[in-house]
Formats: structure tokens, sequence, C-alpha cells
């Protein structure tokens, strides 16, 4: 259920069912010239909604901005890591105030890693005790290696909103195979670091990306997502 389409009556008559609050969080960055800025946003909200279609939940509004100055002097419209956290934070201090304390963020930028693991540390407040908050990085569940506007993204958004992608734009990117993982995720945690890897904005290959590929990819996430939310609401017991 999302919640901007309810009203607070809907909310509350639904607390008692409701296993688990969900909140997308995307970014407003470059994504190679054939995929919208938007589409880390575009693809969390997908799959929130998607989760929410299988289970019980209440789905938040996006929140489209998040930590992207990896991307300079590429396209990118960011906020600082204190600023996501404070926000993230107030949010989920409104939530438990409500009685909604079991709150899963699902992530769909890797800028934004960095602030989300620290939502619950404020020994200050109640409701970090009270509250269950967990974060979901959802690359992290793919059984194939990430990549930045090539085959994973190109086909999860020729799923969802195919009338965002030109492929006729699409070329192939860096590919960083040769590069551990470890030293690509933290190397790209530093400013202006992407065109260092990829002056295209691209990482991997889009150019066999398709709509049925991406309908299997979410599918899978979906399922290992629920299997995630299962986990955590057993550990939380």
């Amino acid at each position: 259920m999302k919640v901007y389409q309810m009203s607070e009556q809907d909310i509350r008559a639904s607390k008692n069912k409701i296993r688990q609050v969900l909140i997308p969080v995307g970014s407003l960055e470059q994504h190679g010239g054939h995929l919208p800025v938007s589409t880390d946003s575009v693809i969390i909200e997908g799959i929130a909604n998607a989760v929410a279609e299988k289970i019980p939940l209440l789905v938040l509004p996006t929140i489209i901005y998040g930590i992207s100055f990896e991307h300079t002097p590429l396209f990118n419209i960011s906020l600082r890591n204190t600023t996501l956290l404070r926000a993230l934070r107030d949010i989920c201090i409104s939530l438990g105030e409500y009685g909604l304390r079991n709150i899963i963020i699902l992530n769909g930028h890797h800028g934004n890693m960095g602030a989300l693991q620290y939502i619950s540390h404020n020994s200050e407040k109640s409701w970090s005790q009270e509250s269950n908050i967990y974060s979901i990085n959802y690359w992290q569940l793919l059984d194939r290696d990430f990549d930045h506007a090539g085959f994973v993204e190109t086909s999860l958004m020729l799923a969802l909103r195919p009338e965002l992608v030109k492929m006729t734009k699409a070329s192939k990117g860096s590919i960083t195979s040769t590069i551990l993982p470890a030293v690509t995720s933290s190397f790209l945690n530093n400013p202006s670091s992407f065109v260092r890897i990829s002056k295209t904005g691209v990482l991997g290959d889009p150019s066999h990306a398709s709509a049925d590929e991406g309908k299997k990819i979410l599918s899978d996430l979906i399922k290992k997502i629920i299997v995630a939310i299962d986990q955590f609401n057993d550990l939380s017991t």
C-alpha cells in the first residue's frame, strides 16, 4: 500500500495488519546516454511497490535525492551524508511515534550506504530501542555482478519504465572485471571518482539488456527481499 494514496484513517485501520514499512531511497545522477538521471529512484520504487503486492507493507514516497558526489563533474544532485542521515532519522522517528516501528530502508544507490547504517544510532532517543530499522542494498541480492547503466540496470528499466530508455544511445562502458569489487566499491566513495573509471558514465555493457531479463531479475529480487524481511523479523523477536 502506498502511503501517499491513503488517508490517515486508512493507515490507522491497517496498522495491526502491516508487517513492515518500506522507505525507498534512490538518487538523481547520470546514467549514461540511454538511461534517465532518475534511474536509481525508478528502480527502487518499482522494487518496493512489487514487494508490497506480495506481502502487507506500507510504502513511503521514494526519496529521490542521494549521495552522488562521485559522479561530479557529470550531472548529479547530491545531499551531504549528514543531510540524508538526519532526514531518514526524522522519518523513522515520526513512524515510531505513530506506532510503526518495523522499518526497512530499500536502497537503490551505492553512495547512500554509509549514511544508512547509522540511522538507528541515537542513544538520546528512546525510539531507537523501540524500533527495528534495517536497510537492504538491492544489488547485494543479485546473482550477477552489478553495474551502472549496464546490463542489470538497463534490463530493470526496460521492465519497469521502457518509455524512459533510449537503447539507440546505449553503448558499452568500462568493464571493471580486472579490478577487485572491494577496490571498486571503496574507490567510488571518493568525490569525482567515477569519471576516472568510466568517462561515458557507464560501467558494464547494456547492449544485450532486455525487458524479459529485467523481469527475471526483478522476480528474483522480490523473492529475496521477502526472505530478508522475514529473517529480520525472526531476528527481532
